[in-house]
């Protein structure tokens, strides 16, 4: 059952970066370009751009349906909103897509994950269309960020099993390094490389956890910290600042599992990057740039709509003295977690009674730790040390 598209996302912008960059991106691209390119791979049909206008955090979206009424989307790359350094300016083509491209090309082999069949790629800045690009299958739902990120009570227990499922089939597509897959071999394997902004591939859990360590920076300004934390400042900002030294300094006690092989991370798994339509039914699972092949910690993170801030690193006042939340959406959320782990548990045993997934997720100390880690690279204030003391047991 599908109504129509939702994308109100880029109409309701108000004026700022985000709107501008958008606004700039839609009169620079190439669109006869972009329609002419997409007509000669399938067999010369016309086709026309509709009018929706799709809009993420990386990328922009237009429907482009043929003569016969079918529809394929284009999903372009839109340029960084911070003005990107020379390194990344001289880049010939994006090896992110190019990775992207082979990470589904693996997963529709190994997996019945749905995910939109890729019909063609320009991965090229400097293409003719001004900008690289897919061309996918166009499903018939909306995504989260489409639909509020809420899920109907009635609804929610079916999309939490989908959820699941789709988490146990990545666990069982495992590689010998972590890494990305630059590419693929004539006999099914892959050639893995570097993850952007940490490098490797790496052999093992503790050298990932190592270069994490000396590579990425907390996610905001210490000045923009320190606005945002109030009469603390001060004591989150010292222990946000030893956080990659803990890291580096634990790195070889931080994995269960330090050697491979490694389970394939979406790296922006939750309602935001799945397809649904009318009554929640999963479709699709899209934008996998960020995939990796990752340490079992990181990829036993929860889905980002059950993600919550461990308690260690929160505010004090949010929790009541018997460790319980104050607040009904996060008790709601620990709650949530629980079942969704129920259910991964339900799909282990229905596909081969291997538990590492749940045994993941379960291991309170390291998820929240692994929590942690992506909690700081997007800039979120909290007492990070107060996590590591948790999982020193202090």
């Amino acid at each position: 059952m599908f109504s129509d598209y939702r994308w109100q996302y880029f109409s309701s912008l108000t004026e700022g970066p985000t709107r501008s960059r958008a606004e700039l991106f839609l009169e620079s691209v190439d669109w006869p370009a972009l329609q002419a390119f997409t007509a000669t791979r399938r067999n010369g049909s016309d086709c026309r751009i509709l009018p929706h206008i799709g809009l993420g955090y990386n990328h922009m979206v237009r429907i482009i349906e043929f003569d016969d009424g079918y529809r394929w989307v284009a999903r372009l790359k839109l340029p960084p909103l911070s003005k990107p350094n020379a390194s990344e300016s001289e880049q010939v083509s994006d090896t992110t897509m190019i990775c992207e491209v082979n990470t589904i090309s693996l997963l529709r082999q190994k997996t019945s994950i749905p995910i939109p069949k890729i019909h063609a790629f320009e991965a090229r800045f400097n293409c003719s269309v001004g900008a690289p690009f897919m061309l996918m299958d166009c499903l018939k739902g909306n995504v989260g960020m489409d639909l509020g990120m809420t899920i109907p009570p009635e609804k929610k227990q079916t999309f939490l099993n989908a959820l699941a499922k789709i988490h146990v089939q990545l666990s069982k597509v495992q590689l010998p390094k972590i890494g990305t897959v630059l590419s693929m071999n004539p006999d099914g394997t892959c050639q893995q490389g570097p993850i952007p902004g940490l490098g490797g591939p790496f052999t093992t859990a503790t050298e990932f956890f190592e270069a994490w360590s000396a590579r990425v920076k907390f996610g905001k300004s210490d000045e923009q910290l320190r606005a945002a934390s109030g009469q603390h400042a001060d004591d989150i900002a010292y222990s946000t600042s030893l956080f990659p030294q803990t890291i580096k300094k634990l790195a070889d006690k931080l994995s269960v599992c330090d050697h491979g092989p490694f389970p394939i991370c979406h790296g922006d798994f939750g309602h935001n990057n799945i397809i649904v339509d009318d009554n929640y039914k999963v479709l699709g699972v899209i934008d996998w740039e960020g995939a990796f092949a990752a340490p079992w910690e990181i990829f036993g993170d929860f889905p980002l709509n059950l993600s919550i801030v461990p308690p260690a690193m929160d505010v004090p006042w949010a929790y009541n003295e018997d460790g319980s939340p104050k607040s009904a959406d996060v008790a709601q959320r620990f709650a949530d977690q629980e079942e969704y782990v129920a259910a991964v548990k339900e799909e282990e045993n229905r596909s081969g009674g291997v538990h590492q997934l749940s045994e993941a997720l379960e291991n309170s100390e390291r998820q929240q730790l692994a929590t942690a880690m992506r909690l700081f690279r997007d800039g979120k204030p909290g007492w990070y040390s107060k996590v590591v003391d948790k999982f020193l047991g202090n």
